[in-house]
């Protein structure tokens, strides 16, 4: 590796001797000033200042540097991973009963046979769970390990390793989470003999790497990517609520294991030093040259240029750079005492969690609060970022307590969820497009329309229903603002449909912000100072690529706006036009067809609701219905309110629908964000979409022509 990079030696590191005349420094006053390149300023020299360039410019071109100079690269064609699970039993983790089970996941060597990898994953879940339940997961040690480490250590070396209370397992487990165990040496040794086999070795067939191939440390975050994969099969887990820890070396593999894959929910980061939290630029403690000098095979063989010719003031990027890529998904940083963790310096961990913080409000979340160094055992978990040094030794075990009630504002157990004294289905009501929607018959008005959802709501006694505003609809017809007045004089909420009805997916970004933000006057004229800042998005789509659907998320929250979820749709406008249609000729027939289609398909939509909303979350959560205030709704919604009523739904508030803790989370997927939000949810499980029993709107379409 040296022989490519063209040096002859590399600078030592720090060495654990105070003796030596390259002792580690502990000696705050010796470190030496340093500059950080900026996370929010592009290579062109330009600012960041909006989410969107840090999706599309900025936070590519970190991820291209730590790519080719640090980590290395994954190659683009990896072995596929099979998961076979070997073993599954019930057992007792201090009286809680779990289900444990024993996973291995077989990579395709077909490529290469000689040389086999199994990882080898652990995953044990509450065996009274309701649902599919949050899991942490650990980069753990492996027994033959463990049982090694514990002949080496004392009695006492052994209780502050393990600690004496609670497990970390039991902890999670009193949560209602589950909790897993990933074997990181199975994925890739942990040595530089090792670069030839493992799961490195396999995908370069035997050969040696080139100098921006993936380490160690990658590859080990490569394989927790994996394990998410059989996650996402397994109806014990709730994929989208698995977080990652790991402590010390594999500290370093967590955190690169959250900066690279979006689909972790939360990381807790323990002890992770050099190559990990710890700031590369400052001298204190561990240093590149350890690294480089050491475990080299950590890293990029491009890296080790940084302990000789180079140093790490030459650096494109740092550790705080690494946080930074994790945002805006909530870090826990933590260390142990300075007497017994110095050499991860605790403090240079600290300082890039606050270097980090910027991009993390630039995404509308908060940093740590504070640029000040903390005392120890001070827990900073108020932010999106958080950071913990605690009095005990090399260890993570005395900041799980403190990690679970950090981790407990993101992730919520099914318990939790499901936690409430009535449990009839419930479901909010929405109309989109207001003022006016589709063809009207000969003698019908817009405000007919209004007036006659209106009374059928009232009769109801239905809770406030908000009304999705396209505004150019009154430049077309100023005379349909009766209609939004109609709809407030009932004290009924009006909310953001984008000016023009944009799709998203469709059009630019800026064209769609600014056409949102023209939609705008009319809302705050009809509703002052009331709670406008809901959006539908028209055709229900949100994006049609990752950079473009974080990016318009980023301009809501920085907007104040929270998006109006739908679970249940099937479909209501598209019986407008043939109601006119047969409206028109008199055929009364037409219309019975449409009134038997229509109440059909919310029948099935309302069945096909429940049905996905278990299979995503395992219990009925609470569902939004989209509605169009068309012409046919004057004929059928008085109908589609009795079918909720016999189906036992309560009709609730959007607020009150949406305060669900399902819509906390973003579907995960690799492109376009459409169809309802239980769909999405679906899909990004990898669970089956569940077809309609006909074609019915192509039926209704035929209608009367």
């Amino acid at each position: 590796m040296m022989d490519l990079l063209h040096i002859s030696s590399l600078r030592p590191g720090a060495d654990g001797d105070p003796k030596s005349p390259h002792a580690a420094n502990y000696d705050e006053s010796k470190v030496a000033p340093y500059t950080l390149p900026d996370p929010l300023v592009l290579k062109n020299g330009k600012k960041v200042t909006t989410a969107k360039m840090w999706w599309k410019q900025r936070r590519p071109e970190i991820v291209e540097e730590f790519d080719s100079e640090i980590y290395g690269r994954v190659p683009k064609d990896t072995p596929k991973v099979n998961w076979e699970v070997v073993s599954k039993i019930e057992e007792k983790n201090r009286d809680i009963p779990v289900i444990t089970k024993k996973i291995v996941g077989h990579v395709d060597n077909s490529s290469y046979p000689l040389i086999k990898v199994d990882i080898e994953l652990t995953l044990s879940t509450p065996a009274n769970a309701t649902g599919p339940v949050p899991v942490m997961m650990e980069f753990g040690l492996s027994p033959e390990v463990m049982a090694a480490m514990r002949k080496r250590f004392t009695d006492a070396q052994w209780r502050a390793f393990v600690g004496t209370g609670p497990t970390w397992q039991q902890q999670v487990l009193a949560m209602g989470w589950g909790y897993a165990s990933l074997i990181p040496t199975t994925v890739q040794a942990d040595n530089g003999e090792g670069l030839t086999e493992g799961i490195i070795g396999l995908a370069n067939k035997g050969q040696p790497r080139k100098l921006d191939d993936w380490g160690a440390l990658r590859a080990w975050a490569w394989g927790a990517s994996r394990a998410l994969d059989y996650f996402e099969t397994d109806k014990a887990v709730d994929a989208r609520q698995v977080g990652l820890e790991g402590h010390s070396r594999y500290g370093k593999a967590a955190l690169v294991a959250m900066a690279y894959d979006p689909r972790l929910a939360i990381a807790y980061v323990s002890s992770s030093g050099e190559a990990g939290a710890k700031l590369f630029r400052r001298n204190f403690g561990e240093l590149e040259g350890n690294i480089a000098g050491g475990e080299y095979y950590w890293m990029a063989g491009n890296f080790l240029k940084y302990a000789g010719p180079l140093t790490v003031n030459d650096l494109p990027v740092d550790s705080d750079d690494v946080i930074a890529l994790c945002a805006p998904r909530p870090v826990f940083i933590s260390s142990g005492a300075p007497e017994a963790d110095h050499w991860t310096d605790p403090k240079g961990m600290f300082l890039a969690a606050v270097a980090a913080g910027p991009v993390y409000r630039l995404l509308g979340k908060k940093d740590l609060g504070t640029t000040e160094f903390p005392p120890i055992e001070t827990p900073l978990i108020d932010g999106d970022i958080a950071f913990r040094q605690h009095s005990g030794g090399h260890t993570p075990g005395p900041n799980w307590p403190t990690f679970l009630t950090f981790a407990s504002r993101y992730i919520k157990g099914p318990a939790l969820a499901t936690a409430a004294p009535d449990t009839r289905p419930e479901v909010a009501l929405t109309f989109d497009d207001l003022p006016a929607h589709g063809p009207l018959p000969n003698g019908l008005t817009r405000e007919d329309i209004a007036n006659s959802v209106i009374k059928a709501l009232q009769d109801a006694h239905s809770p406030p229903v908000y009304g999705f505003v396209n505004a150019k609809r009154l430049e077309e017809d100023p005379s349909t603002a009766q209609v939004l007045q109609l709809w407030r004089d009932a004290g009924f909420p009006l909310g953001n449909h984008t000016l023009s009805h944009m799709d998203l997916n469709s059009n630019s970004l800026d064209a769609f912000e600014q056409d949102l933000l023209a939609d705008e006057p009319t809302l705050q004229k009809f509703m002052g100072d009331q709670d406008w800042r809901w959006l539908r998005f028209p055709f229900l789509r949100e994006g049609d690529t990752v950079e473009k659907h974080h990016a318009i998320a980023a301009f809501l929250k920085q907007h104040g706006y929270k998006v109006a979820e739908v679970t249940l749709s099937f479909g209501d406008y598209a019986y407008n036009d043939p109601y006119v249609r047969c409206a028109a000729k008199n055929d009364q027939a037409g219309i019975e067809q449409l009134k038997q289609s229509y109440l059909s398909g919310a029948t099935e939509s309302l069945t096909q609701g429940v049905k996905m909303s278990n299979l995503v979350y395992g219990r009925d959560i609470k569902h939004v219905m989209l509605l169009h205030i068309g012409a046919f709704e004057t004929v059928m919604f008085p109908h589609l309110l009795d079918l909720l009523k016999q189906r036992g739904f309560k009709l609730l508030t959007l607020q009150e629908a949406e305060s669900d803790p399902a819509y906390a989370t973003d579907p995960d997927l690799p492109s376009n964000w459409g169809g309802t939000f239980l769909q999405q949810m679906m899909v990004a499980k990898h669970i089956p979409l569940l077809a309609e029993s006909e074609d019915r709107l192509a039926k209704i379409d035929a209608l009367c022509r």
